[in-house]
């Protein structure tokens, strides 16, 4: 795992990328906006979750 994300806590349980229910294990971790409008750029979704099967 990339050292970098030990340091990513994700406390959602039902990803598919949740490691131990407090890391993330995705090899990449896209954050993005949940809106178009710069005005609104206080809220913010992970992009990479992935339901778990």
């Amino acid at each position: 795992m990339n050292e970098h994300r030990k340091r990513v806590s994700c406390n959602v349980e039902s990803c598919a990328y949740n490691c131990d229910g407090s890391s993330c294990n995705a090899d990449k971790i896209d954050v993005s906006r949940t809106c178009a409008s710069p005005d609104c750029c206080d809220e913010t979704e992970c992009a990479t979750f992935k339901p778990r099967d």
